[in-house]
């Protein structure tokens, strides 16, 4: 793409006052004195316009209002939505059940289960769940409050009246993407934000030609653009002076450059869908296109929300280690020593800036900017595997508190844990069918579940493997003196939810932590090893700062 398409393209943060006001308006919905919509609804409705991340939520908007008019009967799928007054699963529930159940030529267009519902069309299926709907539902006040009522009616006509067909559903999500998107590139832009991504759109353009993508976005890039900024001080209101603050606007640029071009996939193609050859999007791709940094602290986020924050399971040093890194999404493994330069240098820059600000000597000033950089690469690398090793004790923690109190979370994590674990002798002992007695085993009776638990208490029978996790669990328990990490801890019921809760966020942030160690292993250095490329980064973070901060005393 060219710089002046990527800068038409790119929109940023900073909502305009009448989009504060849509958000309100849903927020503030009432019916019999409860608000209409739940308040997580409510967040994740401003957290998928924000990161513009919604166009497979529009898709699976779409196909509910397929579904809404099947069940609402002569008021549409209006009444879907709007009769029952308030929006919660289980009133969709027993609104989706009943009227299967009253209206026999319903079963073979929707098919509802426990969990969820099925819409059936002639080129296939779509499910969506009970869970999903009172966010759907929110998502749907939105669109009304800002593209409008009629405009909604239009193209739900071809989606309610049309063909019954995935793909009929599926352009009609396509058209209410383009709209959502011509909208708020009116309403969610800053002024500043577009003058900030107009000079780093110049620098690349400049550096890489106008055809320039993500690949230009590299580690040098960042360094020299930096260099280059830097010193220049606010122009236009726009202020690079921290190598920090170009690493976030880099990464944020990628992001941006990644989901223009997810735009442009779902304007060019036929369909949303996942079958490639035909030309279709799929959603997942178009989901994950664009990863923001508000989304991307999202295990971080868990931990800090109840039930995860009954259980102290990072300290504030721990979070503030890895939180540049899960910030930082897949631009992480694209840019690993920019992120290392700002984990190390960056920090350094704070320092000196905070010494400035209490009115440190000049000695002072000249000694932080001379020894910049507290830690190397090769003990910023160290801190990680230690990170991860203590993320992998208290995963192992968790699932040792869990299984103690039953809880059937235990059995999803110690799958997810060990998946290498052979759990066909297991499967023997609780005489399942023969078809389940393979290396993965669908545990999903509660009957069963509760019995393979009590199983694992017995070393002689549940063979060595399970045995030695299920010590390794337990020393893991005992070796960590924290709140949630005592034994009596575990007779509290919060105490057991956020274990559970919080132990999936874990996960999470050793999967990433291990993919940036394993990308560290491959990265390409411009000197021959780590040690000699701190020395030769150290003396450029130096000569820089002697530059911006040298004079200041």
């Amino acid at each position: 793409m060219s710089g002046v398409s990527a800068e038409q393209i790119i929109l940023e943060e900073g909502k305009s006052p009448e989009l504060v006001a849509a958000f309100q308006l849903v927020a503030e919905a009432e019916c019999m004195g409860e608000p209409r919509y739940p308040p997580q609804a409510c967040r994740d409705l401003a957290k998928i316009v924000a990161c513009r991340n919604y166009a497979s939520v529009l898709l699976e908007l779409c196909h509910l209002v397929r579904m809404g008019a099947l069940i609402g009967g002569t008021g549409g799928w209006e009444s879907f939505f709007w009769s029952d007054g308030l929006a919660r699963a289980r009133l969709f529930r027993s609104r989706i059940i009943q009227a299967v159940r009253r209206r026999e030529h319903l079963s073979s267009q929707v098919q509802a289960t426990g969990a969820t519902v099925e819409i059936n069309y002639d080129d296939g299926t779509f499910a969506i769940s009970y869970g999903r709907m009172p966010f759907l539902a929110a998502v749907l006040e939105f669109l009304i409050t800002t593209l409008g009522y009629d405009g909604l009616i239009e193209i739900f006509r071809d989606i309610v009246d049309g063909a019954a067909s995935r793909k009929a559903v599926s352009l009609g999500a396509n058209e209410l993407s383009r709209r959502l998107y011509d909208y708020l590139k009116d309403h969610l832009p800053t002024a500043q934000s577009q003058r900030k991504f107009r000079r780093l759109i110049a620098f690349l353009d400049e550096r890489a030609g106008s055809d320039f993508d993500t690949s230009a976005i590299d580690d040098p890039t960042v360094l020299d653009f930096w260099i280059a900024e830097s010193a220049v001080g606010v122009s236009d209101g726009v202020d690079f002076k921290t190598f920090t603050s170009v690493y976030r606007s880099f990464v944020r640029l990628r992001q941006s450059l990644e989901h223009a071009a997810d735009m442009m996939a779902i304007d060019g193609a036929m369909t949303i869908g996942s079958d490639r050859e035909a030309g279709e999007v799929d959603p997942a791709n178009i989901r994950d296109g664009l990863e923001a940094v508000e989304e991307d602290r999202g295990p971080l986020a868990v931990l800090d929300e109840d039930p995860a924050a009954a259980v102290k399971f990072l300290n504030k040093r721990e979070r503030s280690d890895i939180e540049l890194l899960l910030e930082s999404g897949s631009s992480a493994l694209a840019l690993p020593l920019s992120l290392l330069r700002c984990e190390i240098f960056g920090r350094g820059q704070g320092q000196i800036t905070q010494a400035l600000r209490r009115k440190a000597g000049a000695d002072e000033i000249g000694k932080l900017i001379t020894e910049c950089g507290s830690e190397t690469y090769k003990e910023r690398q160290e801190l990680l595997e230690r990170l991860s090793d203590h993320v992998e004790r208290s995963i192992l923690a968790s699932f040792h508190a869990l299984a103690r109190c039953r809880n059937h979370q235990a059995i999803a994590l110690m799958i997810k844990m060990r998946p290498e674990v052979d759990l066909a002798e297991v499967a023997k002992i609780l005489q399942l069918d023969a078809k389940y007695a393979d290396n993965v085993v669908p545990l999903r009776a509660d009957s069963v579940s509760d019995r393979f638990l009590i199983l694992l208490e017995d070393a002689d029978r549940v063979g060595s493997e399970l045995s030695a996790m299920m010590a390794d669990a337990r020393q893991a328990f005992k070796a960590i003196s924290r709140q949630g990490f005592g034994e009596t801890d575990l007779d509290d019921p919060a105490i057991e939810e956020g274990h559970a809760v919080g132990a999936a966020a874990l996960l999470e942030i050793r999967e990433r932590i291990a993919a940036f160690l394993e990308r560290l292993g491959t990265v390409v250095l411009p000197r021959s090893d780590w040690e000699q490329q701190f020395a030769a980064d150290r003396l450029v973070f130096a000569r820089q700062f002697e530059i911006l901060y040298g004079g200041s005393q």
